[in-house]
Formats: C-alpha cells, sequence, structure tokens
C-alpha cells in the first residue's frame, strides 16, 4: 500500500490559523515506509525532517501529522 507521511506545520510568530501549512514529508516513492511504521515513528520522521528542512527549523511547530493512503494532495502550501 502506498502511503503518504504529512506534517502541517503553524508558524510561531504569526499566532493565526491561517498560518498553518500542509507538507509532504516522504512518501513510499522516497523511503521504505508503510500505514504500520508511519504510524509509530511518525513523529520522530518528521522531527528530523524539520530539524533539516531550511524553512521549517526556526520558528515552526508541528501542529499535527497525518498518515495517508495514496497519493496525498496538499491542501495548504506556503
Amino acid at each position: 500500500m502506498f502511503v503518504t507521511l504529512v506534517a502541517v506545520l503553524c508558524h510561531g510568530l504569526a499566532g493565526s490559523p491561517n498560518a498553518c501549512v500542509e507538507e509532504i514529508v516522504t512518501d513510499s516513492s522516497k523511503s521504505d515506509i508503510s500505514l504500520q511504521s508511519c504510524m509509530i515513528q511518525g513523529q520522530i520522521g518528521v522531527s528530523k525532517w524539520m530539524s533539516e528542512h531550511p524553512i521549517y527549523h526556526a520558528d515552526w511547530t508541528l501542529e499535527r501529522y497525518k498518515c495517508a493512503a495514496g497519493h496525498y494532495q496538499l491542501h495548504v502550501k506556503a
């Protein structure tokens, strides 16, 4: 099954709900992610991705993450 790990990130300085974006962290075509591993270790993967990402490593917080079955289409993009 194809799985997509999606992070919902909010900007710490803006303080409004509109300051949140969705980002695809990884999917089954880029890693060995399964639905079970995504659900168990997804937050670790998102935290690592955030620390390495040039935009999201400062002043952004992880609001939530989700493991979506299939190819996920972003709803809110930066």
